[in-house]
């Protein structure tokens, strides 16, 4: 009975479980438990960047990738891509596997990354954007809203770029931006288009201005909109429609604004005898 008993426990042993180990990729780079490697697909946001990951242990592995990583570019001309979706990597023992990361570039002024152009695991970002990052981690946005949202930290844009054509729902994006910022709610957006040139270098324009503008009318007349530069010249001027008298009346802004430069401007909505509204905005 003693060698049977014995042989069963043999038996039951050689039967457990492999081991494994549930950790974020962090700790399991620091502990050299794997090897990375990071290359770009070519692009700058999205699903834009793939990565091996190879386990270098005789244990599996579930290893967390955190929202929040900011992948460094090999080259200093190229930008930084900022992690914005966690993924959970599950590796046998000495399992070599490749993922998508999705991910957005997060340095403005330098070029888009090319494809093949290699990148360094790195650390977490910075607070405010590892904020962002889990924020874009739980929640679907569109992908040009992500993108601005993420260079309005990173390279202090215009917090106004964030939108999209349903900007409803893209309100509570530009308003934790915002926060995050530290700076008040804009009243207004733009609607802006980023042009990736041939070199790589990228650059974002405002097109159209959209916003509201809410007055009291006296009378009924003409009212004419203009915008002035901060040295109170006019640079551009939307032709006179007839208002009507009445309170708490509401102008909806959708005003072509290509070519004005940067700086701060003030749009102003007047009749003949007097200002109805002003407000500022900056380019």
């Amino acid at each position: 009975m003693k060698d049977y008993f014995f042989i069963g426990l043999v038996l039951t042993g050689l039967n457990l479980p492999a081991r494994h180990k549930t950790l974020n990729l962090q700790k399991a780079l620091d502990e050299k438990l794997v090897l990375t490697k990071v290359y770009s697909l070519g692009g700058y946001q999205g699903y834009c960047i793939k990565m091996e990951v190879k386990n270098l242990g005789p244990d599996s592995l579930v290893i967390t990738m955190e929202a929040g990583r900011r992948l460094n570019s090999m080259d200093e001309k190229q930008q930084d891509i900022l992690v914005v979706k966690e993924q959970i990597i599950v590796l046998k023992k000495f399992e070599d596997k490749y993922v998508d990361v999705k991910g957005y570039c997060c340095q403005a002024h330098n070029s888009s990354p090319c494809a093949g152009a290699k990148y360094d695991v790195n650390k977490l970002a910075d607070t405010k954007l590892v904020l962002l990052a889990n924020y874009l981690n739980v929640r679907n946005f569109k992908t040009e809203a992500e993108q601005q949202a993420i260079w309005a930290i990173s390279d202090n844009q215009n917090t106004a770029n964030v939108t999209a054509t349903n900007d409803s729902l893209i309100i509570p994006l530009r308003n934790l931006v915002a926060t995050i910022k530290n700076e008040p709610i804009p009243w207004y957006t733009y609607v802006t288009k980023t042009i990736n040139y041939a070199s790589g270098r990228m650059e974002t324009f405002p097109l159209l201005l959209r916003g509201q503008l809410n007055f009291d009318n006296g009378k009924e007349c003409y009212t004419t909109l203009h915008i002035l530069n901060e040295k109170g010249m006019e640079v551009g001027q939307i032709t006179k429609q007839w208002t009507v008298a009445g309170n708490n009346q509401t102008y909806n802004l959708n005003i072509p604004i290509a070519g004005l430069t940067k700086g701060k401007y003030t749009i102003e909505l007047k009749n003949d005898e007097k200002e109805l509204i002003k407000k500022e905005f900056v380019i």
